[in-house]
């Protein structure tokens, strides 16, 4: 009975977590938008991973408990032990468990790995779980682009202002419903990848994924924050060799990837349209052939490699406006300075020297804004001022983890992200590989973004569904 109880919770959690956490918020959000919808979140969010897992923890014990573990749930186990222990000789337990300023203390890192776990043990989910992800998304990308023709439907900036006015009349960056515009556009690629792949793998009815595919495409392309472009960059470029696997999927990819590049970039329409229609053609002449035959994946291979090491190539020698191809390009040529990624570098190189005081265990999670670390100080050409900002996360989560939770829990951190790496270059035709590969996808933007339970849960919830999914694949492959 707990087991099917586990299935069934399962089953219901993409149907509580895309629509109710993501879009229902702001209806019931109290006065004050932005300024208060961290402490909401994380409310909503406790309200709604608590009973899940109280339900089916379990059931999902009892199976776990019967299979062998495999590597990810051991890289799982070592990374939650690791994390209690940093926050029980931390320095500020207090914080360490309940969380600081972001509110990511033991406890809530905790409803992440065991949000994993029991994924992970559950049924493997099915395809209807793609209809819930894809309502929220699409009514949060209506949002967005609202808020960014300057409207603000639900009054979520202060009065009288709104994206535009973003750094400038106010401090800070929000768009959506999750508040940081960082973690909206970390939720949204870790989206669009999902039904990106998902499409891939399959047309027929999918085709609606196309719909908030491309509009959250769009939306990541308006924002214009690195972070997020680089992840879904990052999986677009790994496609070829990891999904391409059938006629049907390369057609598909043919006709997909013009669109959604022409969403990202809709100012390069004169550049892209002629491309679209070239692979539009190659794409119908596929339509006529067997859409299941397999295809060799060596050439595939290839082309990623060559796309990889041509846009490397590129980058190094770009000259344009792009502010992030400036700078990465800088980069690649050995140039380093502090301001690069809106200060990035410093923030990195002040939580680096840091990081000796406690290199084991670390500080205890989520108290990096308690290391009294030197604030960025920098100038705002918009508002004609000096601003001090302190430093309270390290801007890459990986970097976070190994501050707060010491070396080997950062290690753990970093192999589960390898480990959707590999899950999607082996198995990106597989519905195994295509949640890996939206899991990768948060990961490649984790490398320059924040941690905070609006946006981190769909990671760990996407690698569980994606353990789950491997363990079917791996039963029907033995029989």
């Amino acid at each position: 009975m707990s087991e099917r109880l586990t299935d069934r919770c399962a089953a219901a959690l993409p149907w509580l977590l895309w629509p109710v956490f993501l879009t229902a918020a702001p209806w019931f959000l109290p006065s004050g938008g932005y300024t208060r919808i961290t402490l909401f979140k994380f409310i909503l969010y406790l309200c709604l991973m608590i009973p899940f897992l109280l339900l089916a923890g379990p059931g999902a014990a009892k199976r776990l408990l019967r299979r062998k573990p495999g590597f990810s749930r051991l890289a799982v186990l070592a990374l939650m032990l690791l994390s209690l222990l940093s926050a029980l000789l931390s320095p500020w337990p207090g914080a360490a468990f309940l969380g600081g300023s972001r509110r990511e203390g033991f406890l809530t890192l905790l409803t992440y790995y065991l949000g994993f776990l029991v994924l992970s043990a559950a049924a493997a989910p099915d395809e209807r779980a793609l209809y819930p992800a894809a309502l929220g998304v699409a009514v949060q990308d209506i949002l967005c682009i609202l808020q960014l023709e300057g409207f603000d439907p639900l009054g979520l900036y202060p009065p009288g202002m709104g994206w535009g006015d973003a750094n400038i009349l106010y401090p800070g960056s929000y768009l959506g419903t999750v508040g940081n515009a960082g973690a909206e556009g970390a939720l949204l690629c870790a989206a669009a990848a999902l039904f990106w792949l998902s499409l891939l793998r399959r047309g027929g009815r999918r085709l609606v994924l196309a719909l908030p595919l491309l509009a959250s495409c769009y939306v990541l392309g308006r924002m214009g924050i690195s972070a997020p472009l680089a992840g879904l960059y990052g999986v677009l470029l790994l496609t070829p060799a990891a999904a391409i696997r059938t006629r049907g999927s390369l057609r598909r990819f043919l006709l997909l990837l013009p669109l959604l590049l022409l969403a990202l970039h809709p100012d390069k329409w004169r550049v892209l349209l002629p491309g679209e229609a070239l692979c539009a053609a190659a794409g119908f002449i596929l339509l006529r052939r067997d859409a299941d035959a397999p295809l060799p994946r060596s050439p595939f291979i290839a082309l990623t490699a060559a796309g990889a090491a041509g846009a490397v190539i590129l980058a190094a020698c770009y000259t344009g406006t792009n502010a992030a191809l400036r700078e990465a390009s800088a980069l690649l040529r050995g140039r380093v300075t502090d301001e690069m990624g809106n200060g990035r570098i410093y923030i990195w190189r002040q939580v680096l020297s840091v990081f000796p005081r406690r290199p084991i265990l670390g500080s205890g999670p989520d108290t990096l804004g308690l290391l009294d670390l030197p604030p960025y100080v920098w100038y705002s050409a918009e508002t004609g001022r000096t601003v001090v900002s302190g430093i309270d996360a390290a801007h890459c989560e990986y970097l976070q983890t190994l501050v707060c939770q010491g070396l080997p829990a950062a290690l753990c951190h970093l192999a589960l992200a390898a480990s959707a790496l590999v899950r999607f270059l082996r198995r990106g035709g597989a519905p195994s590989g295509v949640c890996a590969g939206a899991a990768l996808c948060y990961g490649l933007q984790a490398l320059f973004g924040i941690s905070t339970c609006a946006a981190a849960p769909v990671f760990w919830l996407l690698l569980g569904a994606s353990q789950s999914l491997a363990d079917r694949e791996a039963a029907e492959a033995s029989h």
